[in-house]
């Protein structure tokens, strides 16, 4: 038995270096490429993320800009280009509305019928557009002049507006109109002219209620009338019987 054992030799690091790092740079060799297309395919996704954000951002910033810009184009009879304006925008009543509502109001306030429900709906229909002192100047009239009352006595009143109404100033008009008088039996008992200055407001509807009743927001404040004196409508020639 030898006193002396002999000793171990260490194991020598092969490329002359430390067996951690050695196994260090086999897990790189090994696993290193992983890792890198790991990191590329991250890099690619983040990328693809940032463009599609872009992407959704200017086709947003586009959508909500319009490109093609509406316009109504009003023309006449002949064909002749007249009111021009952008659809796109909220434009002010249009200037025949207006008069168009004014006429129809003269209408329904001067008209005597024989028919007691078409009346009634005439007279409504008559309050819809009315505001401010015209109202007082409507009711002292219907006070004097009771459309039921007369109808009973056997007088019937047509109104024919003349023309449409012509404004006398930004916010006032005048309308011109023949009322002819005649029997439950149609034979004409009398006929004068008349005329009326109305000043109107107009405040557009915001409830669905009075858009039904007054669409344009067409509204007479002041209502001044009277006989056109000298002007009296051709008599028409009587019937025969």
């Amino acid at each position: 038995m030898s006193f002396f054992k002999s000793k171990a030799k260490p194991p020598v690091a092969e490329k002359g270096g430390s067996p951690y790092l050695n196994g260090r740079e086999e897990w790189l060799e090994r696993y290193g490429s992983y890792i890198s297309r790991a990191a590329q395919w991250r890099m690619a996704a983040f990328i693809c993320l940032i463009i599609t954000v872009v992407s959704i951002t200017g086709n947003v910033i586009q959508a909500s800009q319009v490109k093609t810009v509406p316009y109504i184009i009003e023309v006449d009879k002949l064909g002749n280009m007249g009111t021009v304006a952008r659809a796109d925008r909220a434009s002010a009543t249009p200037k025949r509305l207006i008069q168009a509502e004014i006429a129809k109001c003269i209408s329904d306030w001067r008209t005597v019928t024989a028919d007691v429900e078409l009346q009634q709906k005439m007279i409504e229909r008559l309050s819809f557009f009315m505001a401010g002192s015209a109202k007082g100047v409507l009711r002292q009239w219907y006070e004097a002049n009771n459309p039921y009352e007369i109808a009973k006595s056997g007088k019937l009143v047509h109104v024919e507006i003349k023309g449409l109404p012509l404004p006398v100033s930004a916010d006032s008009y005048r309308v011109e109109w023949v009322e002819t008088v005649r029997s439950h039996a149609g034979v004409m008992l009398d006929s004068h002219s008349y005329e009326a200055t109305v000043t109107i407001q107009v405040n557009p509807p915001t409830a669905d209620a009075v858009l039904l009743r007054n669409p344009g927001g067409v509204y007479i404040t002041a209502l001044s009338a009277g006989k056109v004196v000298g002007a009296n409508a051709p008599a028409m020639p009587a019937n025969k019987e």
